[in-house]
């Protein structure tokens, strides 16, 4: 038997029938709407139509076409079978122009089951009926390219000598809806699930299947099962499942030789070479939705029409996307075609589907040109398109113009180019020697650039050489929707400048959600008062002091504002010559004197160590310390922090010009017992500061020592400020995936918000540990990104300080999954993640309780011995230490506790109470909060701004707890109540401390 297959093995064409050009206005419904058409093919036009109805913006294309031998409209679908198969229309084009086809342009076509892929309609291929139209409508078109548009109705039957089955479907998948017939064409498998009763007929002839045609087969089995069959290339079968009434099946036996007949009502349909299906839209020039999906909602749409002259159309608009077109009703749809001259329509798949693919004159191949509702091409079962069949010659023969703006203000420019075509409308070397002209004056062309005048309105720029000519249309419109600003050719929607710095503002009009040529000029600038001026070409230039107000771009009753911050600029140049955070960096000093690092709490002016540099004062006059050579070129000013003890004296910062020569300022002040922060004036020439000269005044003490600490050079100002930086964030709970990172946010500024921190001067810590890295700044806003979180409750403290050493503390609870939970006692408890939290990283354990359990106890006082472990484990102090102790009470301090008291008073963060001559450390009494505070103010870098406190029990905070309360509240360690007391003689929980020394 000879084998009988198709002879393509992917995407299949078929031709279709078109239209002549449409000259009238397209999309007539669209209020304030414009229109532009141009040639793309033999007597094809591609028309655009843009505008509004009552649901909002719109966006369609049009291909209108009349039958010619140059140009003719072909089907593709997806692969060789039905089954399954689905391609974008941009994966179409390929397939096609990989099999030496012209693609013009084309549109998604008809409706499918989006699990199989299978077309819900009539599919016709090169006259071969490839799938029956299920009682759908459909559109077909004959070899001279004439349109048939209806119902085809058609009838299948099998018949033999048994009897006759009358066919239901053909190609479809199936159901219990009647008797379906499958051939190769549906694919290699029936795909059946459910049980039924199969026939297989194989093929006498090859003849294929046609409407008004016969195929002669022959049975060669039969049974019944819910499995899955194949089908081979000349093999059918007749099928129907359990349940389905089917009156006229016969039960063939094998051997039986049977006749496929299918026949149409119409004959029209039995000379159609290629047909695919759709949805009735228009008949008789009325529009009817009924069986449309969604026909009532605003959605992207596709349709095909037919004109009472043969014309057909091919529609499309985009849809579910607001600012670029909302889409139609199936009855506005129906609508623009009945405006556009069809009589007849069918509505082809929509929503995500419909799309529209253009060749543009001069162009090689054909791209999408709509924006798809779903954000993304969708795989649909087939598409229409246009192909060329006019030779490429590469002679130019039209001339084809692009505007960089189809919308353009009064007075304002845009740019166009001039492409050649040759009689294909393919790609052909640009023409040369044009001329152009513009109607109605509406404006002028010079270099290729279209200049508008002050009247509105459709003006066609023509160009012409004698030989070749084009023309485009251009809106004029003052019709301005919304303004963009822009600055350097980018999206802008705030300023942040220094004073007196000027931005150049550019104002883009939009019409329709497009962008305009725009001109500064035809705006109205407008800025709040105090922050500065700004031209009417849209240049601001920033007043002289800090400041904050709107600028306003304006055309009409649209108008766009955006904040303008002024002295938010970048923070001056400025280094940190020595901190002295880790170690005496590098500095030496005369003989007489010794250098080194200390950390005491108040041997430091800010951060966590200073420079000491001991000497005797009865016998060192003068010395001078070496400090690591800092560059001061184009830095005027000097600023250090510093303190005598025993012995005063003078300062003297010492520098070095170009050639060596030593240059020298004095500080601003003599040194004090007490920390003081100085000041010098760099001078003139000096390229290097070098050191630091001291000289004593009077006679001096024998243990004598200099302290030195935040030595800083800068540009500006000397950084001599008091305020802590302000940190805001804008969430401190947050909750992330297990294993995902956090992302916190907030904005740092400095010097009383007139600058943004310095990143470099930010430290963060996830869980006690430092993160390098973890924070960035984008003018003032902070960013601070974790690395990957392990589930349970985690603890972000971020520390920014300014220049001058001034610091401010926050911070954020990340819960990553859920709150762990490591005792039996906090399930339920508001403290339950930082209990597990420090349990995990050894700082709290809980103790074993009779039942086996462990329990953290968090409502139980904490005791000053449990405070000393904690706080040793916390700081990772030694505490192997097992001797006595310098308290009376020694013997009541257990040994479990011993080696952390002896550590935490060696550190001088837990000294004890003196009573009648005795120092006694009460390890059994619990800790107040004042106490807490004492020892955690103790322990935090110096820096913090003192807080001053107004709660209604402040005068209750102990004279020797005062500086640290107020450190560890500025440091928002620890907080006040609602009812606005501190209560620092009040004891504190073991849940409260878990807490506190989480957020540390």
């Amino acid at each position: 038997m000879k084998h009988f297959a198709k002879v393509s093995g992917r995407l299949l064409a078929a031709s279709l029938a078109a239209v002549q050009l449409f000259t009238a206005a397209a999309g007539a419904a669209f209020s304030n709407g414009f229109t532009y058409s141009y040639p793309v093919g033999e007597g094809l036009t591609y028309t655009r139509s843009e505008g509004k109805n009552s649901a909002g913006v719109q966006r369609a294309n049009i291909l209108t076409y009349r039958p010619n031998t140059g140009v003719s409209p072909i089907m593709v679908y997806a692969d060789e079978q039905l089954y399954g198969s689905s391609a974008t229309i941009t994966n179409a084009v390929k397939y096609l122009e990989s099999q030496g086809k012209s693609v013009i342009g084309g549109t998604n076509a008809d409706f499918f089951v989006m699990s199989s892929g299978v077309p819900i309609g009539l599919v016709i291929d090169e006259g071969e009926l490839i799938s029956s139209d299920a009682w759908q409508y459909a559109v077909g078109f004959k070899a001279d390219g004439t349109a048939v548009m209806g119902r085809p109705t058609m009838s299948m039957t099998v018949s033999g000598a048994s009897g006759t089955v009358s066919v239901s479907y053909f190609n479809k998948t199936r159901t219990t809806a009647g008797a379906y017939l499958l051939d190769r064409n549906y694919d290699d498998s029936t795909h059946f699930t459910a049980n039924g009763t199969n026939i297989i007929l194989e093929r006498v002839d090859d003849t294929p299947v046609t409407v008004n045609g016969t195929v002669k087969m022959k049975v060669i089995n039969k049974g019944t099962g819910n499995s899955p069959l194949t089908i081979t290339d000349d093999q059918m079968v007749l099928t129907k499942s359990d349940g389905a009434n089917v009156p006229s099946w016969v039960d063939f036996p094998i051997g039986e030789e049977v006749t496929l007949k299918v026949t149409a009502n119409d004959t029209n349909w039995a000379d159609v070479d290629y047909a695919v299906g759709g949805k009735l839209l228009i008949d008789n020039g009325s529009v009817t939705t009924a069986g449309i999906d969604g026909g009532s909602s605003n959605r992207a749409r596709s349709a095909i029409g037919v004109r009472s002259d043969g014309t057909v159309v091919l529609y499309e608009v985009d849809g579910n996307q607001s600012s670029h077109s909302v889409g139609l009703t199936a009855a506005q749809l129906g609508e623009e075609l009945v405006s556009l001259g069809c009589v007849r329509a069918i509505c082809l798949d929509g929503g995500g589907s419909s799309a529209m693919a253009l060749r543009r004159p001069g162009e090689s191949t054909a791209s999408l040109i709509t924006s798809p509702s779903d954000g993304s091409q969708r795989a649909c079962a087939n598409y229409i398109f246009f192909i060329n069949h006019v030779a490429s010659d590469n002679v130019t023969a039209y001339s084809f113009l692009t505007p960089s703006y189809r919308y353009v203000l009064p007075g304002a420019s845009t740019w166009f180019s001039v492409k050649g075509a040759d009689a294909s409308y393919g790609p052909a070397p640009d023409p040369s020697g044009m001329t152009y002209t513009v109607s109605g004056e509406l404006g002028t062309v010079e270099n290729q650039t279209f200049t508008a005048g002050t009247a509105t309105g459709t003006a066609t720029i023509t160009a012409s050489n004698g030989s070749v000519e084009g023309s485009m249309d251009i809106c004029i419109t003052g019709d301005v929707n919304s303004i963009g600003l822009q600055s350097a050719g980018k999206d802008i929607s705030s300023i942040s400048v220094k004073p007196g710095q000027s931005v150049d503002v550019d104002g883009i009009a939009y019409h329709l959600g497009q962008k305009m040529a725009s001109i500064d000029t035809a705006f109205h600038w407008s800025v709040s008062s105090d922050i500065g001026s700004i031209d009417e070409k849209g240049v601001f230039t920033a007043g002289d002091s800090m400041a904050s107000g709107t600028l306003t771009c304006s055309y009409g009753a649209t108008s766009k504002s955006i904040t303008v911050n002024v002295g938010m600029g970048d923070p001056q140049d400025a280094e940190t010559v020595a901190d002295f955070e880790a170690g005496t960096d590098g500095c030496t000093a005369t003989e007489g004197m010794t250098l080194t690092r200390v950390t005491g709490y108040t041997a430091v002016a800010r951060g966590e160590g200073s420079l000491k540099a001991a000497y005797d004062g009865t016998k060192v006059a003068a010395a001078t310390i070496s400090l690591p050579q800092a560059d001061v070129s184009g830095r005027k000013h000097l600023t250090l922090w510093t303190r005598g003890e025993g012995t005063q004296g003078t300062l003297t910062a010492v520098f070095a010009d170009a050639e060596g020569n030593e240059l020298t300022a004095a500080l601003s002040a003599a040194t004090t017992a007490s920390w003081k922060q100085l000041t010098a004036a760099v001078p003139e020439g000096a390229s290097r500061l070098t050191g630091i000269r001291f000289e004593r005044s009077g006679s001096g003490a024998a243990d004598s020592a200099l302290y030195l600490d935040q030595i800083v050079v800068s540009a500006d100002h000397a950084v001599t400020n008091t305020d802590a930086p302000s940190v805001k964030l804008n969430s401190t709970a947050l909750t992330v995936d297990a294993g995902a990172a956090a992302t916190i946010s907030g904005t740092a500024t400095m010097e009383n918000g007139k600058y943004p921190a310095r990143s470099s001067n930010i430290t963060v810590k996830v869980d006690g540990k430092a993160v390098d890295g973890a924070a960035s700044m984008s003018g003032s806003t902070l960013t601070v990104t974790t690395g990957a979180l392990s589930a349970g409750t985690h603890c972000v403290t971020i520390d920014v300080s300014d220049d001058a050493g001034n610091r401010t503390r926050v911070s954020a609870t990340v819960t990553a999954g859920s709150a762990s939970n490591a005792f039996a006692d906090t399930a339920s408890h508001w403290a339950r993640g930082y209990a597990s939290l420090l349990n995990t990283n050894g700082i709290m354990k809980g103790e074993t309780g009779s039942d086996g359990k462990t329990y953290f106890r968090p409502e139980r006082n904490l005791t000053r011995k449990e405070f000393a472990v904690t706080m040793a484990r916390l700081l990772g102090l030694d505490t192997s230490y097992t001797g006595a102790l310098d308290f009376a009470d020694d013997a009541s301090i257990p040994d479990w506790a011993r080696g952390a008291v002896y550590a935490v008073s060696q550190a001088g963060i837990m000294n004890g109470e003196t009573r009648n001559g005795k120092l006694y450390f009460s390890p059994d009494a619990d800790m107040t909060r004042a106490e807490v505070m004492t020892v955690i103010g103790r322990c935090l870098p110096r820096g913090y701004a003192a807080a001053s406190l107004s709660y209604k029990d402040s005068s209750s905070v102990p004279s020797w707890a005062v500086d640290q309360v107020k450190t560890c509240v500025a440091a928002g360690i620890i907080g006040g109540y609602s009812d606005n007391t501190l209560q620092p003689l009040g004891k504190i929980t073991r849940g409260e401390i878990a807490k506190i020394l989480a957020l540390f």
